[in-house]
Protein backbone atom coordinates (compact mmCIF):
# COMPACT_ATOMS: atom_id res chain seq x y z
CA UNK A 1 0.00 0.00 0.00
CA UNK A 2 1.19 3.31 -0.33
CA UNK A 3 0.33 6.55 1.86
CA UNK A 4 -1.03 9.95 1.13
CA UNK A 5 -3.15 9.11 -2.15
CA UNK A 6 -5.81 11.73 -1.81
CA UNK A 7 -5.68 15.74 -1.70
CA UNK A 8 -5.42 15.54 2.23
CA UNK A 9 -2.74 13.66 4.06
CA UNK A 10 -4.39 10.06 5.57
CA UNK A 11 -4.59 12.00 9.01
CA UNK A 12 -7.14 14.07 7.37
CA UNK A 13 -10.62 11.74 8.09
CA UNK A 14 -13.99 11.69 8.95
CA UNK A 15 -14.53 12.56 12.49
CA UNK A 16 -11.17 14.23 13.11
CA UNK A 17 -10.50 16.65 16.12
CA UNK A 18 -8.84 19.68 15.81
CA UNK A 19 -7.50 21.60 18.70
CA UNK A 20 -10.67 24.85 19.92
CA UNK A 21 -9.63 28.18 19.70
CA UNK A 22 -6.31 27.98 17.65
CA UNK A 23 -5.50 28.39 14.09
CA UNK A 24 -5.20 25.05 12.58
CA UNK A 25 -3.39 23.80 9.21
CA UNK A 26 -4.72 21.04 6.51
CA UNK A 27 -2.69 19.75 4.00
CA UNK A 28 -1.04 17.01 1.57
CA UNK A 29 0.94 15.73 -1.34
CA UNK A 30 -0.31 15.88 -5.27
CA UNK A 31 0.93 16.78 -8.62
CA UNK A 32 3.65 20.14 -8.36
CA UNK A 33 2.50 23.32 -8.97
CA UNK A 34 -1.00 22.63 -8.83
CA UNK A 35 -3.94 24.81 -7.49
CA UNK A 36 -5.52 24.15 -4.21
CA UNK A 37 -9.22 25.24 -3.13
CA UNK A 38 -10.07 24.90 0.67
CA UNK A 39 -14.11 25.55 1.61
CA UNK A 40 -14.43 25.76 5.37
CA UNK A 41 -16.72 27.38 7.37
CA UNK A 42 -18.42 29.74 4.29
CA UNK A 43 -15.10 31.01 3.16
CA UNK A 44 -12.80 29.57 0.33
CA UNK A 45 -9.02 29.97 0.84
CA UNK A 46 -6.48 28.72 -2.02
CA UNK A 47 -2.37 27.25 -1.89
CA UNK A 48 -0.35 26.00 -4.80
CA UNK A 49 1.75 23.35 -4.28
CA UNK A 50 5.31 23.38 -4.15
CA UNK A 51 8.00 21.58 -6.28
CA UNK A 52 7.53 18.38 -4.37
CA UNK A 53 3.68 18.40 -4.30
CA UNK A 54 3.10 19.15 -1.00
CA UNK A 55 0.53 22.25 -0.11
CA UNK A 56 -0.80 23.74 2.86
CA UNK A 57 -3.08 26.40 4.31
CA UNK A 58 -3.75 27.90 7.67
CA UNK A 59 -7.77 27.70 8.64
CA UNK A 60 -8.95 30.18 11.61
CA UNK A 61 -9.28 29.22 14.66
CA UNK A 62 -13.70 27.53 15.55
CA UNK A 63 -14.69 28.02 19.18
CA UNK A 64 -17.64 25.54 18.54
CA UNK A 65 -18.62 22.19 16.82
CA UNK A 66 -21.07 24.03 14.71
CA UNK A 67 -18.64 23.36 11.29
CA UNK A 68 -18.40 20.17 10.47
CA UNK A 69 -17.12 19.43 7.22
CA UNK A 70 -14.06 20.61 5.11
CA UNK A 71 -13.94 20.57 1.20
CA UNK A 72 -10.53 20.47 -0.44
CA UNK A 73 -10.93 20.59 -4.80
CA UNK A 74 -7.91 20.44 -6.89
CA UNK A 75 -7.36 19.90 -10.35
CA UNK A 76 -11.07 18.70 -11.27
CA UNK A 77 -10.95 16.26 -7.97
CA UNK A 78 -12.71 16.64 -4.67
CA UNK A 79 -12.61 15.41 -1.37
CA UNK A 80 -14.69 16.07 2.27
CA UNK A 81 -14.13 15.31 5.21
CA UNK A 82 -16.91 15.81 7.81
CA UNK A 83 -18.42 14.87 11.22
CA UNK A 84 -15.30 17.09 12.36
CA UNK A 85 -14.51 18.00 16.08
CA UNK A 86 -13.41 21.08 17.96
CA UNK A 87 -11.84 20.79 21.46
CA UNK A 88 -8.34 19.58 23.22
CA UNK A 89 -5.50 17.24 21.10
CA UNK A 90 -2.60 15.84 22.81
CA UNK A 91 0.89 13.95 20.94
CA UNK A 92 1.69 11.42 22.14
CA UNK A 93 5.47 10.26 21.39
CA UNK A 94 8.16 8.12 22.85
CA UNK A 95 8.89 4.33 22.78
CA UNK A 96 7.22 1.18 24.52
CA UNK A 97 5.87 2.53 27.81
CA UNK A 98 3.87 5.14 25.93
CA UNK A 99 2.65 2.70 23.55
CA UNK A 100 1.58 0.20 26.28
CA UNK A 101 -1.99 -0.18 24.65
CA UNK A 102 -4.90 -0.20 26.88
CA UNK A 103 -6.10 -3.77 26.21
CA UNK A 104 -3.04 -5.01 28.01
CA UNK A 105 -3.74 -2.62 31.33
CA UNK A 106 -4.85 -4.80 34.20
CA UNK A 107 -8.06 -2.72 34.84
CA UNK A 108 -9.47 -3.10 30.85
CA UNK A 109 -12.19 -5.18 31.50
CA UNK A 110 -13.40 -2.52 34.06
CA UNK A 111 -13.06 0.05 31.52
CA UNK A 112 -14.59 -2.00 28.81
CA UNK A 113 -17.49 -2.43 31.42
CA UNK A 114 -17.91 1.70 31.90
CA UNK A 115 -17.78 2.31 28.11
CA UNK A 116 -20.66 -0.27 27.60
CA UNK A 117 -22.30 1.72 30.33
CA UNK A 118 -21.79 4.83 28.63
CA UNK A 119 -19.87 6.01 31.51
CA UNK A 120 -16.84 7.64 29.61
CA UNK A 121 -17.92 9.85 26.36
CA UNK A 122 -16.51 12.13 24.33
CA UNK A 123 -12.99 11.24 23.54
CA UNK A 124 -11.18 10.00 20.54
CA UNK A 125 -7.57 8.71 19.48
CA UNK A 126 -5.70 8.35 15.95
CA UNK A 127 -2.89 5.79 16.22
CA UNK A 128 -0.38 6.76 13.44
CA UNK A 129 0.67 4.17 10.83
CA UNK A 130 4.09 2.43 12.41
CA UNK A 131 5.70 2.94 9.00
CA UNK A 132 9.48 1.29 8.75
CA UNK A 133 10.63 2.23 5.77
CA UNK A 134 9.03 3.57 2.28
CA UNK A 135 10.59 2.35 -1.09
CA UNK A 136 12.35 5.72 -2.27
CA UNK A 137 11.47 4.15 -6.23
CA UNK A 138 7.52 2.55 -5.38
CA UNK A 139 6.55 4.07 -2.30
CA UNK A 140 5.64 0.84 -0.95
CA UNK A 141 5.77 0.67 2.64
CA UNK A 142 7.32 -1.97 5.05
CA UNK A 143 5.60 -3.68 6.68
CA UNK A 144 3.35 -4.72 3.69
CA UNK A 145 0.17 -5.77 5.82
CA UNK A 146 -0.02 -1.96 7.29
CA UNK A 147 -3.22 -0.17 6.82
CA UNK A 148 -4.51 3.26 6.93
CA UNK A 149 -5.62 4.28 10.06
CA UNK A 150 -8.87 6.13 10.74
CA UNK A 151 -10.22 8.19 13.47
CA UNK A 152 -11.81 6.98 16.94
CA UNK A 153 -14.50 7.58 19.01
CA UNK A 154 -13.61 5.60 21.97
CA UNK A 155 -15.98 2.63 22.64
CA UNK A 156 -15.79 -0.62 24.30
CA UNK A 157 -14.94 -1.96 20.85
CA UNK A 158 -11.87 0.12 20.12
CA UNK A 159 -10.04 1.10 23.22
CA UNK A 160 -7.99 -1.51 23.43
CA UNK A 161 -5.75 -0.22 21.03
CA UNK A 162 -5.41 3.75 22.51
CA UNK A 163 -1.90 4.03 24.43
CA UNK A 164 -2.88 3.27 28.15
CA UNK A 165 -1.31 6.51 29.24
CA UNK A 166 -3.32 8.37 26.75
CA UNK A 167 -6.43 7.30 27.62
CA UNK A 168 -6.11 7.97 31.30
CA UNK A 169 -4.57 11.52 30.84
CA UNK A 170 -7.91 11.80 29.06
CA UNK A 171 -10.05 10.45 32.04
CA UNK A 172 -8.42 12.89 34.54
CA UNK A 173 -8.75 16.29 32.08
CA UNK A 174 -12.25 15.03 31.43
CA UNK A 175 -13.05 14.40 35.35
CA UNK A 176 -11.26 18.10 35.73
CA UNK A 177 -14.37 19.65 34.09
CA UNK A 178 -13.10 19.71 30.71
CA UNK A 179 -16.12 18.98 28.30
CA UNK A 180 -15.13 19.28 25.06
CA UNK A 181 -13.78 16.72 22.89
CA UNK A 182 -10.61 15.51 23.52
CA UNK A 183 -8.38 13.41 21.54
CA UNK A 184 -4.54 12.34 21.55
CA UNK A 185 -2.62 11.28 18.50
CA UNK A 186 -0.76 8.38 19.17
CA UNK A 187 2.86 8.56 17.09
CA UNK A 188 5.36 5.89 18.83
CA UNK A 189 7.32 2.85 18.18
CA UNK A 190 8.52 0.19 20.91
CA UNK A 191 12.17 0.29 21.30
CA UNK A 192 13.48 3.00 19.76
CA UNK A 193 16.35 5.33 20.23
CA UNK A 194 15.66 9.75 20.49
CA UNK A 195 17.76 9.16 16.96
CA UNK A 196 15.19 7.33 14.96
CA UNK A 197 12.83 10.39 15.19
CA UNK A 198 15.64 13.29 14.56
CA UNK A 199 16.22 14.63 11.35
CA UNK A 200 19.84 13.29 9.87
CA UNK A 201 21.17 16.46 8.82
CA UNK A 202 20.34 17.34 12.49
CA UNK A 203 22.24 14.49 13.86
CA UNK A 204 25.24 15.22 11.28
CA UNK A 205 25.31 18.43 12.53
CA UNK A 206 26.89 17.44 16.26
CA UNK A 207 30.05 15.43 16.23
CA UNK A 208 29.49 13.45 18.85
CA UNK A 209 25.91 12.35 17.58
CA UNK A 210 27.51 11.85 13.83
CA UNK A 211 29.44 9.53 15.40
CA UNK A 212 27.92 7.86 17.65
CA UNK A 213 24.90 7.20 15.31
CA UNK A 214 25.53 7.65 11.77
CA UNK A 215 28.89 6.87 11.49
CA UNK A 216 28.39 3.73 13.09
CA UNK A 217 25.10 2.86 11.39
CA UNK A 218 27.10 3.24 7.60
CA UNK A 219 30.03 1.18 9.12
CA UNK A 220 27.79 -1.53 10.09
CA UNK A 221 25.47 -2.01 6.84
CA UNK A 222 28.69 -1.28 4.61
CA UNK A 223 29.56 -4.00 1.95
CA UNK A 224 26.40 -5.63 2.77
CA UNK A 225 23.91 -7.50 0.56
CA UNK A 226 20.87 -7.85 1.01
CA UNK A 227 21.51 -11.29 1.60
CA UNK A 228 23.41 -10.78 4.33
CA UNK A 229 20.83 -8.39 6.15
CA UNK A 230 18.55 -11.47 5.93
CA UNK A 231 20.91 -13.61 6.70
CA UNK A 232 21.53 -12.08 10.24
CA UNK A 233 17.82 -11.05 10.44
CA UNK A 234 17.15 -14.69 10.64
CA UNK A 235 19.73 -15.72 13.05
CA UNK A 236 18.23 -12.76 15.33
CA UNK A 237 14.93 -14.03 15.28
CA UNK A 238 15.72 -17.34 16.05
CA UNK A 239 17.73 -15.93 18.84
CA UNK A 240 14.47 -14.07 20.21
CA UNK A 241 12.19 -17.63 19.31
CA UNK A 242 14.84 -19.50 21.80
CA UNK A 243 14.56 -16.74 24.35
CA UNK A 244 10.63 -16.87 24.31
CA UNK A 245 10.32 -20.81 24.30
CA UNK A 246 12.83 -20.76 27.36
CA UNK A 247 11.08 -18.20 29.22
CA UNK A 248 7.48 -20.00 28.85
CA UNK A 249 9.21 -23.06 29.98
CA UNK A 250 10.44 -21.54 32.99
CA UNK A 251 7.09 -19.26 33.70
CA UNK A 252 5.35 -23.02 33.17
CA UNK A 253 7.73 -24.55 35.97
CA UNK A 254 7.34 -21.68 38.24
CA UNK A 255 3.75 -20.83 37.41
CA UNK A 256 4.26 -18.29 40.81
CA UNK A 257 6.67 -16.11 39.71
CA UNK A 258 6.15 -12.79 37.90
CA UNK A 259 7.27 -11.96 34.38
CA UNK A 260 10.01 -9.85 35.54
CA UNK A 261 11.78 -12.00 38.35
CA UNK A 262 11.56 -14.63 35.39
CA UNK A 263 13.23 -12.42 32.80
CA UNK A 264 15.36 -11.31 35.61
CA UNK A 265 16.51 -14.82 35.69
CA UNK A 266 16.15 -16.38 32.22
CA UNK A 267 17.44 -13.24 30.62
CA UNK A 268 16.05 -10.05 28.62
CA UNK A 269 14.81 -9.82 25.04
CA UNK A 270 17.81 -9.64 23.03
CA UNK A 271 17.55 -6.35 21.61
CA UNK A 272 18.50 -4.73 19.38
CA UNK A 273 18.03 -6.67 16.02
CA UNK A 274 20.64 -6.26 13.67
CA UNK A 275 21.05 -3.19 12.02
CA UNK A 276 19.57 -2.86 8.14
CA UNK A 277 18.66 -0.40 5.78
CA UNK A 278 14.73 -0.62 5.93
CA UNK A 279 14.69 -1.91 9.71
CA UNK A 280 13.22 1.65 11.79
CA UNK A 281 15.93 1.47 14.47
CA UNK A 282 18.72 3.50 11.88
CA UNK A 283 19.09 7.09 13.14
CA UNK A 284 16.18 8.88 11.21
CA UNK A 285 14.50 6.24 10.12
CA UNK A 286 11.00 7.23 11.42
CA UNK A 287 11.81 10.73 11.31
CA UNK A 288 10.64 10.34 7.47
CA UNK A 289 8.23 7.41 7.57
CA UNK A 290 6.35 8.31 11.13
CA UNK A 291 6.80 12.08 12.21
CA UNK A 292 6.23 13.19 8.68
CA UNK A 293 2.70 12.28 8.82
CA UNK A 294 2.36 14.52 11.44
CA UNK A 295 3.66 17.53 9.78
CA UNK A 296 0.24 19.02 9.08
CA UNK A 297 -0.79 18.19 12.92
CA UNK A 298 -1.49 21.13 15.22
CA UNK A 299 -1.74 19.80 19.14
CA UNK A 300 -2.40 21.35 22.23
CA UNK A 301 0.21 19.59 24.45
CA UNK A 302 2.30 16.98 23.21
CA UNK A 303 3.66 13.93 25.99
CA UNK A 304 7.15 12.43 25.41
CA UNK A 305 8.17 9.47 27.38
CA UNK A 306 11.27 7.83 26.32
CA UNK A 307 14.76 7.33 26.90
CA UNK A 308 14.80 3.44 27.72
CA UNK A 309 16.51 2.41 24.70
CA UNK A 310 19.35 4.98 25.33
CA UNK A 311 20.25 4.12 28.40
CA UNK A 312 23.13 2.02 26.75
CA UNK A 313 24.96 5.58 25.62
CA UNK A 314 23.40 7.80 28.11
CA UNK A 315 26.28 10.00 27.56
CA UNK A 316 24.83 11.28 24.35
CA UNK A 317 20.82 11.63 25.51
CA UNK A 318 21.70 15.38 26.76
CA UNK A 319 22.03 16.29 22.97
CA UNK A 320 19.50 13.85 21.40
CA UNK A 321 16.69 15.14 23.88
CA UNK A 322 16.56 18.57 23.32
CA UNK A 323 17.28 18.21 19.56
CA UNK A 324 14.83 16.16 19.22
CA UNK A 325 12.14 18.46 20.89
CA UNK A 326 13.94 20.89 18.61
CA UNK A 327 12.83 18.66 15.57
CA UNK A 328 9.38 18.04 16.67
CA UNK A 329 8.65 21.65 16.98
CA UNK A 330 10.04 22.29 13.88
CA UNK A 331 8.24 19.64 11.94
CA UNK A 332 4.71 20.58 13.08
CA UNK A 333 5.92 24.53 12.57
CA UNK A 334 5.24 25.39 16.47
CA UNK A 335 7.89 26.34 18.25
CA UNK A 336 6.71 26.93 21.51
CA UNK A 337 4.47 23.76 21.58
CA UNK A 338 4.65 22.92 25.10
CA UNK A 339 5.92 19.29 26.28
CA UNK A 340 5.36 17.36 29.23
CA UNK A 341 8.44 15.16 29.59
CA UNK A 342 8.34 11.64 31.69
CA UNK A 343 10.74 10.83 33.71
CA UNK A 344 11.65 7.67 33.64
CA UNK A 345 10.56 5.27 36.40
CA UNK A 346 13.09 2.83 38.12
CA UNK A 347 14.32 -0.41 36.51
CA UNK A 348 17.24 -2.29 38.04
CA UNK A 349 18.14 -3.88 34.76
CA UNK A 350 19.95 -0.99 32.66
CA UNK A 351 23.75 -0.80 32.43
CA UNK A 352 26.07 0.72 35.17
CA UNK A 353 24.09 3.77 36.60
CA UNK A 354 22.42 4.97 32.92
CA UNK A 355 18.58 5.13 34.05
CA UNK A 356 20.17 7.47 36.80
CA UNK A 357 21.70 9.65 34.14
CA UNK A 358 19.05 9.70 31.83
CA UNK A 359 16.53 10.99 34.67
CA UNK A 360 19.18 13.96 35.35
CA UNK A 361 19.17 14.81 31.89
CA UNK A 362 15.25 14.66 31.43
CA UNK A 363 15.23 17.23 34.56
CA UNK A 364 18.09 19.23 32.77
CA UNK A 365 15.96 19.46 29.84
CA UNK A 366 12.69 20.34 31.57
CA UNK A 367 14.63 23.21 33.36
CA UNK A 368 16.58 24.73 30.36
CA UNK A 369 14.40 24.53 27.23
CA UNK A 370 11.42 26.98 27.56
CA UNK A 371 7.86 25.09 27.52
CA UNK A 372 9.24 21.75 28.79
CA UNK A 373 7.70 20.32 31.89
CA UNK A 374 8.75 17.71 33.61
CA UNK A 375 6.46 14.57 35.30
CA UNK A 376 8.24 12.53 37.30
CA UNK A 377 6.91 8.40 37.79
CA UNK A 378 9.97 7.50 39.72
CA UNK A 379 7.97 5.94 42.64
CA UNK A 380 5.90 3.68 39.75
CA UNK A 381 8.43 1.67 38.55
CA UNK A 382 9.21 -2.24 39.19
CA UNK A 383 12.94 -3.80 39.82
CA UNK A 384 12.84 -6.07 36.85
CA UNK A 385 10.05 -4.96 34.63
CA UNK A 386 10.51 -2.22 32.24
CA UNK A 387 7.22 -2.22 31.49
CA UNK A 388 5.41 -1.25 34.69
CA UNK A 389 1.79 -1.90 34.97
CA UNK A 390 0.26 1.14 36.95
CA UNK A 391 -0.15 2.95 33.78
CA UNK A 392 -3.49 4.32 35.35
CA UNK A 393 -1.52 5.82 38.34
CA UNK A 394 0.85 7.65 35.76
CA UNK A 395 -2.13 8.85 33.57
CA UNK A 396 -4.34 9.90 35.91
CA UNK A 397 -0.99 12.26 37.14
CA UNK A 398 -0.35 13.57 34.24
CA UNK A 399 -3.88 14.58 33.36
CA UNK A 400 -4.32 16.11 36.32
CA UNK A 401 -1.01 18.28 35.52
CA UNK A 402 -2.18 19.26 31.62
CA UNK A 403 -5.31 19.77 33.30
CA UNK A 404 -3.73 23.42 34.70
CA UNK A 405 -5.20 23.61 37.71
CA UNK A 406 -2.27 23.15 39.67
CA UNK A 407 1.70 22.72 39.00
CA UNK A 408 2.93 22.73 35.79
CA UNK A 409 4.50 19.40 36.79
CA UNK A 410 6.57 17.67 39.60
CA UNK A 411 8.41 19.40 41.99
CA UNK A 412 12.51 19.44 41.57
CA UNK A 413 15.44 20.90 43.48
CA UNK A 414 15.41 24.51 41.96
CA UNK A 415 18.51 26.20 43.94
CA UNK A 416 21.00 25.00 46.39
CA UNK A 417 22.48 27.17 49.14
CA UNK A 418 25.96 26.12 51.15
CA UNK A 419 27.12 27.81 53.86
CA UNK A 420 29.55 27.06 56.87
CA UNK A 421 30.04 27.93 60.47
CA UNK A 422 32.42 26.26 62.58
CA UNK A 423 32.50 22.96 61.54
CA UNK A 424 29.08 22.56 60.41
CA UNK A 425 27.95 22.29 56.79
CA UNK A 426 24.70 23.67 55.73
CA UNK A 427 22.91 22.85 52.45
CA UNK A 428 19.51 23.80 51.97
CA UNK A 429 17.55 22.80 48.53
CA UNK A 430 14.66 24.91 47.67
CA UNK A 431 11.66 23.09 45.56
CA UNK A 432 10.05 24.21 43.07
CA UNK A 433 6.28 23.63 42.48
CA UNK A 434 6.24 22.84 46.39
CA UNK A 435 4.53 24.49 49.17
CA UNK A 436 4.96 22.04 51.55
CA UNK A 437 7.49 19.04 51.06
CA UNK A 438 6.76 15.95 53.32
CA UNK A 439 8.27 12.26 54.07
CA UNK A 440 5.88 9.62 53.14
CA UNK A 441 8.04 6.87 54.02
CA UNK A 442 12.06 5.92 55.12
CA UNK A 443 13.85 8.27 52.57
CA UNK A 444 17.64 8.48 52.50
CA UNK A 445 20.05 11.34 50.35
CA UNK A 446 23.56 9.92 49.90
CA UNK A 447 26.38 12.43 50.44
CA UNK A 448 30.15 11.41 49.05
CA UNK A 449 32.68 13.37 50.61
CA UNK A 450 36.03 14.14 49.29
CA UNK A 451 38.44 11.73 50.88
CA UNK A 452 36.09 8.71 49.21
CA UNK A 453 33.68 8.30 52.29
CA UNK A 454 29.99 7.86 51.25
CA UNK A 455 27.10 7.91 53.80
CA UNK A 456 23.36 7.56 53.83
CA UNK A 457 21.91 10.29 55.70
CA UNK A 458 18.78 9.38 56.70
CA UNK A 459 15.44 12.08 56.70
CA UNK A 460 13.35 12.79 59.11
CA UNK A 461 10.95 15.99 59.69
CA UNK A 462 13.52 18.11 60.72
CA UNK A 463 15.22 17.86 57.33
CA UNK A 464 11.81 19.71 56.28
CA UNK A 465 10.96 23.30 56.16
CA UNK A 466 7.59 24.13 54.51
CA UNK A 467 9.31 23.74 50.42
CA UNK A 468 13.25 23.37 52.31
CA UNK A 469 15.17 20.35 52.33
CA UNK A 470 18.00 21.03 54.99
CA UNK A 471 20.71 18.96 55.54
CA UNK A 472 23.57 19.67 58.13
CA UNK A 473 27.21 17.99 57.55
CA UNK A 474 30.10 17.53 59.79
CA UNK A 475 32.40 17.57 56.64
CA UNK A 476 32.37 19.18 53.56
CA UNK A 477 30.48 16.99 51.02
CA UNK A 478 31.55 16.57 47.18
CA UNK A 479 28.09 15.21 46.42
CA UNK A 480 24.72 14.88 47.44
CA UNK A 481 22.27 12.94 45.63
CA UNK A 482 18.58 12.11 45.54
CA UNK A 483 17.34 8.39 44.62
CA UNK A 484 19.97 8.71 42.09
CA UNK A 485 20.48 5.24 40.76
CA UNK A 486 18.61 2.73 38.42
CA UNK A 487 16.41 1.51 40.75
CA UNK A 488 16.04 3.54 44.41
CA UNK A 489 14.53 2.03 46.69
CA UNK A 490 13.76 4.55 49.32
CA UNK A 491 11.91 7.27 47.58
CA UNK A 492 9.31 9.32 50.03
CA UNK A 493 9.45 12.88 49.51
CA UNK A 494 6.63 14.36 48.35
CA UNK A 495 4.83 17.71 47.46
CA UNK A 496 1.63 18.21 49.41
CA UNK A 497 -0.66 17.52 46.51
CA UNK A 498 1.59 14.37 46.49
CA UNK A 499 3.50 14.19 43.17
CA UNK A 500 7.11 13.29 43.84
CA UNK A 501 10.39 14.89 44.48
CA UNK A 502 12.47 14.18 40.84
CA UNK A 503 15.88 12.39 41.43
CA UNK A 504 18.55 14.84 41.96
CA UNK A 505 22.32 14.65 42.07
CA UNK A 506 24.21 18.03 43.06
CA UNK A 507 28.14 17.63 42.87
CA UNK A 508 30.51 20.47 44.65
CA UNK A 509 33.90 21.66 44.45
CA UNK A 510 35.76 22.49 47.19
CA UNK A 511 37.84 25.47 46.47
CA UNK A 512 34.63 27.12 46.21
CA UNK A 513 33.75 26.71 50.12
Amino acid sequence: MKFNQNLLADIFQDGMVFPRNKDFKVGGYIAPKQKVEVNFNQHAYFATSDENGKWKITLPSVNDDIVNSLTVKSNNKTQTISNLKFGRVYLLGGQSNIEYRLKDEKHYQEIVSKLKELKYSNLYYYNIPQVDYVDPKTGEVKPKDLQVEHWHHINENNAGMVSAIGFYMMLALQESGIQEPIAVVDCFKGGTSASVWIKETDLARDTDLKHAFLDKYHETIAGKSWEDFDRETKAYNLTVEKHNRDLAKYLKMHPDTSLSTAKNIVGHTPWPPPYRPDLYTRPSGLNETMLKQIEFGVFNQMVWYQGENDTDRAKYYDKLLPLLIHTWRQTLHDPSLPVKLIQLPGYANYPDNSGAEIRQTQLVVSRTVPQVDLVSFIDGGEEHNIHPTNKGTMGMRLGKIMAGDDYAGTPYVEKMDASSEGTKFRFVFKIARCQKLHLEKETYLKVKYFDKKVEQIKLNADNLQNNKLILELDDLSKEISYAYENYPHHIGLYNELNYPLSPFRVGFIKKVM
